[in-house]
């Protein structure tokens, strides 16, 4: 099969899940791969060899940014198809504004539309509802026209897709923790020397507003205000996101990293005590079978799609309300049988991810069963 693989992806978890697909990618030397990389991507991939029958396309425009490389783009992706003759395009997180001849398998991972009921839409203005309004419907209708088929990581993602593109086509491929986590590589710590009775709380993620992360000065005056100054929180944000969300003031307790390559994750987790994950929505968190397999005990949202994933293996808590989240800090902190309990819990739930090998495998399953129908 001649794949035609479209990872342009630029930040967040869509980002670490390509360049996890892409590495396992080689492991499946029957198939030509022809890849369109975003400079991201390409980043992520520096110091890695592939083999001769994967080959790399640089995209020329960042998606988004301005409708002309929208255009530009598209000019590009039609002449490489004309090029290449792909049996099939994968598009791990559409849409990608091009309609392809060939059959699309295309990953969904905006839960912007399909989880409405998140208290993420009471934090934003009426304009900004507006505005997302306006994206979702031309967003509906692209995925619409791009995707043959959809690939999603949850069951409930894909019974609220179902419905909100209208398609029966989509089909469930667990994902994982990248392969990264499996052969662990060991690298200078990130973090300052450990002070006594510190304890650490980790969130591997980008700046999105939907992470919720501001909610975590509100979290440390309330801590303080208790007389908890031992817990320190550890993010991995731009410079200048970490300033705006924090300031001069709460260093001593947010503690920011900066981007954190793929393969250097395991060995950050391994510096830190607790994941937490504040986020108001999500269609899937790779965060959760990462500290699962690292052994962290979990501290998320009550929301939907965590109990998906994490079921009783995880701490839930309001995720704005900063007084709750301190309260079950706080008693995750001092009881030492909980938190044995919920890493053993969460090491019997890894079993429901499979492997990063796994997942890729059904991705080219399905796209082989698109390349034969030609549909």
């Amino acid at each position: 099969m001649r794949l035609l693989v479209m990872a342009i992806q630029f930040k967040g978890g869509s980002l670490q899940g390509v360049v996890s697909i892409l590495r396992e990618l080689v492991k499946f030397p029957e198939h030509e791969y022809h890849i369109v990389l975003s400079k991201e991507v390409k980043q992520q991939l520096q110091g890695i060899d592939f083999p001769e029958y994967m080959r790399f396309y640089d995209l020329p425009y960042r998606c988004g940014n301005r409708t002309l490389n929208l255009f530009l783009n598209r000019a590009f992706f039609n002449h490489l198809e004309r090029t290449v003759h792909p049996d099939c395009v994968l598009c791990t997180s559409g849409p990608m504004y091009w309609k392809s001849k060939a059959p699309c398998l295309m990953g969904f991972n905006l839960p912007h539309h399909i989880y409405r009921e998140s208290p993420y839409f009471k934090t934003i203005t009426f304009a900004a509802q507006i505005r997302r309004f306006l994206r979702q419907t031309v967003h509906r209708l692209r995925f619409r026209r791009e995707g043959t088929a959809f690939f999603v990581q949850t069951d409930d993602v894909n019974e609220r897709l179902r419905k909100y593109i209208g398609c029966d086509k989509v089909y469930t491929v667990p994902n994982t923790y990248s392969v990264s986590y499996r052969n662990i590589e060991e690298f200078p710590a990130k973090l300052p020397p450990r002070q006594p009775g510190e304890l650490r709380c980790l969130t591997i993620s980008a700046y999105y507003p939907h992470k919720n992360l501001g909610i975590i000065r509100k979290v440390v005056d309330v801590l303080k205000s208790r007389g908890h100054e031992n817990f320190k929180f550890v993010v991995t944000l731009p410079a200048e996101y970490y300033e705006r969300l924090f300031g001069e003031g709460y260093r001593a307790s947010i503690l920011n990293v900066g981007f954190v390559p793929s393969r250097e994750g395991p060995s950050l987790y391994q510096e830190c005590d607790f994941m937490f994950l504040p986020t108001l929505l999500e269609c899937f968190s790779a965060s959760y079978a990462e500290a699962m397999v690292m052994r962290k005990p979990i501290l998320t949202s009550d929301m939907g799609f965590a109990h998906c994933v994490c079921k009783d293996a995880a701490i839930y808590y309001n995720p704005v309300d900063a007084n709750e989240i301190a309260d079950k800090l706080i008693a995750l902190a001092n009881d030492q049988s909980l938190q044995e309990s919920l890493v053993a819990k969460g090491t019997q739930l890894l079993t429901q991810f499979g492997t990063s090998l796994d997942r890729v495998q059904g991705i080219l399953r399905l796209c082989e069963n698109l390349a034969k129908s030609g549909k």
